[in-house]
């Protein structure tokens, strides 16, 4: 069943194989930078400066250029990685990974609100009616 197989057709799944394998790394990367912090105004406004200089590479640049057109995509998203399927969003951000680092502080993700316990069968009744005893 391996006969339409070809060593060309072989090649190109390897490749492929190994593609999507860099990519997932490269995301798990990216997310792990940024993982439990949020980026703070202060942190968008010196990645949006810094994408505006000469120092950052050419895709930082178009992908500044594209949001400053309102191309549906904000520097939050791309910051946080709610646009990582984007491929100019992850060129860029491979890119100037390490300058990115660098820029973003972040602050601490807000704690989770605190869960009301789960009422138990043995708990006296919150309201008292007249058949409640």
């Amino acid at each position: 069943m391996t006969a339409w197989r070809t060593p060309d057709i072989q090649a190109a799944e390897d490749f492929l194989t190994n593609a999507v394998a860099e990519a997932d790394r490269a995301m798990r990367t990216a997310q792990q930078g940024l993982r439990g912090k949020e980026p703070s105004t202060e942190d968008i406004r010196r990645v949006m400066q810094f994408a505006k200089s000469g120092d950052a590479s050419p895709a930082m640049r178009q992908l500044a250029d594209r949001i400053a057109r309102g191309a549906g995509l904000s520097w939050r998203q791309v910051l946080t990685g709610e646009a990582s399927h984007d491929p100019l969003v992850r060129q860029a951000l491979e890119a100037d990974r390490a300058k990115l680092d660098e820029l973003i502080v972040g602050e601490a993700a807000p704690p989770p609100p605190p869960r009301k316990p789960k009422p138990r069968d043995d708990d006296e009744p919150i309201q008292f009616t007249e058949d409640a005893w």
